[in-house]
C-alpha cells in the first residue's frame, strides 16, 4: 500500500500488536489484506483484540516525521454482515484455512441434514445446528494436531459424513439418521470449548466441562424444549456423543454400546489421524520419511514414488 498524506483509506487488516501512548490515540501495528504492514492510530478506549480482523477507514497523517493512518472507523469483521465469498477471502488472507470453500462446506453438510427422516432426530439436530451454524463454519476442530485451522470443524464433519456413506452402504443394518445426526452433533459444541476461531485456546468451560458433556447436555435440553425428552432417539443421540472418544482418559464416560456409536468413533478416529498424516506427507519430498507423528503412535511414514 502506497500511502499519500491526506488521503482516506478503506481496508481490512489484522491487528498484530497494540502499543502504549500518552496521546489521545494510540498506535496499532496492522497487517493489511495485501500483506503490507501499516501503523494505524486508534482513539483511546477503542476495544481491540490482537489477531482479529477489522475494517478500517483512516486518513494518512504525519506523526513525528513518519506516516501513520489515523482511524475514524474501526469495526470488527465478525460483527459485520458480509457475503460468504468476502468472509472467506479475508479468512484465507490472514489465517490457515480449510482446503475447500465455505460454500462447498455449507452445501455439503446441509445436503446431509436433508437426508434425516426420523422426526425426532431431525428436529433436535436442526434446532441445535441452526443455533450454532454461523460459528460452526468458522471454528477449527482442534487447537493443534487435526484440522486446526479456520473452518476445520466443518471440514472434519463433512469428511466424516462422506466416509459414512460407504460404510452404511456395506452395512445396511446401520441407521443412517443416527449416523448423520451423530456426526453433525458430535463436535458441534467445540465452539463453546474454544475461545475464538483464530488461534484458539480452551475456555474455562472447555477445560472443566468439555465438548462431550456440553454436547450431551445440549441434546437433553433441546429434547426437553421440543417435547421429546422421554424418547429413545434422544438417549441414542446422547450415547453417541458421550462415547465417541471411546476412552475415559480421552473424555468419554462410556464406550460405544450401539453400532452407530461405534462406527462414528471409528470414522472420527480415521479422519483425525489420516488428516494429520496427509498434512505431514505434503510437507516432505518423495523418498523421505515424515517426522514422528504423535497421533499415530509416534511412527514415521515413508512417502513412496506412487504417492499423489
Amino acid at each position: 500500500m502506497v500511502i499519500e498524506l491526506g488521503k482516506l483509506y478503506q481496508f481490512y487488516g489484522r491487528v498484530d500488536q497494540m502499543n502504549g501512548s500518552t496521546y489521545e490515540d494510540f498506535p496499532v501495528n496492522v497487517t493489511c489484506e495485501d500483506m503490507d504492514k501499516v501503523i494505524v492510530r486508534v482513539q483511546k478506549g477503542t476495544p481491540l483484540l490482537v489477531n482479529k480482523i477489522y475494517y478500517f477507514e483512516a486518513i494518512a497523517v504525519e506523526f513525528k516525521e513518519k506516516v501513520h493512518l489515523r482511524a475514524s472507523i474501526v469495526e470488527l469483521m465478525s460483527t459485520m454482515t458480509l457475503p460468504d465469498i468476502d468472509k472467506e477471502r479475508l479468512m484465507r488472507a490472514f489465517y490457515d484455512y480449510a482446503p475447500i470453500s465455505l460454500s462447498e462446506l455449507k452445501s455439503g453438510i446441509e445436503s446431509y441434514l436433508k437426508r434425516i427422516n426420523n422426526e425426532i432426530i431431525k428436529a433436535i439436530t436442526l434446532d441445535i445446528f441452526s443455533r450454532y451454524s454461523e460459528d460452526f463454519y468458522l471454528y477449527p476442530a482442534a487447537t493443534k494436531f487435526h484440522h486446526a485451522y479456520i473452518s476445520g470443524l466443518a471440514y472434519h464433519t463433512l469428511t466424516m459424513l462422506k466416509l459414512s456413506e460407504g460404510i452404511t452402504l456395506v452395512y445396511p443394518f446401520l441407521n443412517q439418521d443416527l449416523i448423520i445426526a451423530g456426526i453433525i452433533l458430535h463436535d458441534v459444541t467445540k465452539i463453546l470449548e474454544f475461545d475464538t476461531y483464530e488461534g484458539s485456546e480452551y475456555t474455562l468451560q472447555g477445560k472443566l466441562v468439555g465438548h462431550i458433556t456440553l454436547g450431551a447436555n445440549e441434546i437433553a435440553l433441546t429434547a426437553a424444549k421440543l417435547g421429546y425428552a422421554d424418547s429413545e432417539e434422544v438417549m441414542l443421540l446422547e450415547h453417541i456423543i458421550l462415547s465417541h472418544h471411546y476412552y475415559g482418559n480421552f473424555g468419554s464416560p462410556k464406550k460405544p454400546n450401539i453400532a452407530e456409536a461405534l462406527i462414528i468413533h471409528f470414522i472420527d478416529n480415521i479422519d483425525s489421524k489420516v488428516a494429520v498424516l496427509g498434512e505431514a506427507l505434503a510437507e516432505i519430498d518423495l523418498g523421505t520419511f515424515t517426522e514422528s507423528l504423535g497421533v499415530l503412535d509416534k511412527e514415521r511414514y515413508y512417502k513412496h514414488k506412487l504417492s499423489n
